[in-house]
């Protein structure tokens, strides 16, 4: 990766953060690409081999200028949003990822670019005991998540209508499972976890109230990690699809013990935990199967508890500092 010229969208969210700082120390020339202004993240690579341009990729002309001259696209942006919002709001999902994956990807077709790298989603599995990559086009995603599940799915199709019309082979496609790291915005629209951490750390809600029964399994993925493994489906260029996971599955009840076991660690307060069954509990089971991933060297590095350790430093320096 060491001089070229590499494109990263979606670069001021939860992986693109990352993303940055890994190609920069790789020594590429990185063109971070965002529809809102840096944070003060981003903003701290201004002096190094970086630019960023503040851009609609949901218009195609958008998409041409911020690809030409690029060697490596890392497509990661995507639509950040809670279940409840998707469900009741759900063209605010799925029209604009139709729109800036069919544009990212003609424009780099067009640039012919080295490489691309799209990145999907969980959500394009239906639920089943475990998500093995070549199961995907023999069900239907989530009911629960179908919108932005079909959306992230035709983008994945779209590749492979480009290698049969076009001969166009110079793509990856990377499914993370739930992510979770530094960097999230810990919003109203953020990740379960980082949920947990502003409602536990921040708010001080003692007891912890928990929807559900906390049954649920999840296979949970630093983001850091997800990096690495976007990094590796270009590196080996990649053409099969390949899961970013565990590949250990963490009921919820788990991660929220895990996160009040931390809580009490670190502050010497017992604080509990209520679940409230009136609320809706989600899918059985989200669990990915990571032996495509690691067979290519792709293998998770940071565990969860130190992951959920270094989430909750990052929120508490950055939202409670």
């Amino acid at each position: 990766m060491k001089n070229k010229k590499v494109l990263i969208t979606g670069a001021n969210g939860l992986v693109g953060n990352y993303m940055v700082q890994k190609c920069i120390d790789r020594g590429a020339f990185v063109t971070a690409v965002d529809i809102k202004q840096p944070n003060n993240q981003i903003e701290k690579y201004k002096d190094e081999n970086y630019q960023f341009i503040n851009a609609d990729l949901r218009e195609f002309k958008n998409c041409k200028r911020v690809v030409e001259g690029q060697d490596i696209i890392f497509h990661i942006a995507g639509v950040k949003g809670s279940p409840k919002r998707a469900a009741e709001q759900p063209a605010d999902y799925f029209v604009p990822m139709l729109q800036f994956n069919t544009n990212m990807m003609e424009a780099a077709r067009l640039e012919d670019v080295e490489w691309y790298v799209y990145t999907s989603t969980v959500g394009v599995y239906q639920p089943a005991e475990v998500f093995y990559e070549d199961d995907v086009w023999k069900t239907f995603p989530s009911e629960k998540d179908k919108y932005a599940g079909w959306a992230k799915r035709l983008g994945e199709l779209q590749a492979e209508v480009y290698s049969v019309s076009f001969d166009w082979n110079k793509a990856s496609v990377v499914r993370p499972a739930n992510i979770y790291g530094r960097h999230d915005n810990f919003g109203p629209e953020s990740t379960v976890i980082a949920s947990l951490i502003k409602r536990l750390f921040g708010e001080k809600e003692h007891p912890l109230i928990c929807w559900g029964y906390g049954s649920p399994i999840r296979d949970f993925i630093y983001a850091g990690d997800v990096a690495d493994g976007i990094i590796k489906a270009y590196e080996q260029k990649l053409t099969q699809p390949i899961n970013l996971g565990s590949g250990t599955g963490v009921t919820i009840r788990e991660l929220a013990e895990t996160l009040v076991d931390i809580y009490e660690e670190m502050y010497d307060k017992k604080v509990g935990i209520e679940w409230d069954s009136t609320k809706p509990n989600g899918d059985a089971k989200r669990l990915m199967s990571t032996e495509r991933a690691e067979s290519f060297g792709v293998i998770q590095q940071v565990s969860l508890r130190e992951g959920l350790k270094e989430t909750i430093d990052y929120y508490l320096n950055e939202f409670k500092g």
